[in-house]
């Protein structure tokens, strides 16, 4: 049996020569798809006919599993990324909670956007953008600065774009030895 594309342009050719040949012509072209979808095409003598076939390869399907949980380390020099991608054009949020250390004489002091250490960063602490979601500070991503959380629990718009995300903490990929903890982000299609 001939392919679709062969007998397209098969009935492209024959139907050329007939509209050249009585100088006028009418009426419709009909094209039946292995799915059983016809396609219409209206032709008068007016009508510049030209079809053209590519095959391209159907888009990968993106299917949202639902929320992922993914740890992300601060002791060690590595990057996590998604399971799934993140559909391209969809919502999500990301929440990020849990506190880390940079210099190994505490539990705590950092979470993923502040340095709240008193003795490192003041009263009022500091915005240290700790974590990064494809490079991206939570502040970067949120557009504006988020307020300190008590509860280390920060959450951000993100708009997939059609692949894992990224996820490390900034610190570690270049002085890790003395860093302690891990942080937890939770990725929810909205």
């Amino acid at each position: 049996m001939k392919s679709l594309k062969t007998v397209s342009r098969l009935l492209l050719l024959s139907c050329i020569p007939l509209l050249s040949l009585f100088g006028y012509a009418h009426g419709s072209m009909k094209v039946l798809t292995k799915s059983g979808l016809t396609i219409t095409v209206p032709i008068s003598k007016d009508d510049f006919v030209s079809l053209s076939f590519e095959e391209q390869q159907p888009p990968a399907a993106t299917v949202d599993l639902g929320p992922e949980t993914l740890v992300v380390p601060n002791d060690k020099p590595v990057k996590v990324n998604s399971k799934n991608p993140l559909a391209k054009g969809r919502w999500y949020i990301i929440e990020a909670s849990g506190v880390i250390n940079d210099w190994g004489n505490a539990t705590d002091g950092i979470d993923a956007v502040w340095c709240y250490a008193e003795w490192r960063c003041g009263k009022n602490g500091e915005v240290w953008n700790q974590l990064r979601i494809d490079g991206k500070g939570m502040t970067d991503i949120a557009g504006q600065q988020l307020p300190y959380n008590p509860e280390h629990v920060y959450r951000v718009r993100y708009l997939g774009q059609g692949k894992p995300v990224e996820l490390y903490m900034i610190d570690a990929q270049g002085s890790s030895s003395d860093n302690i903890g891990s942080l937890t982000v939770k990725i929810t299609p909205e």
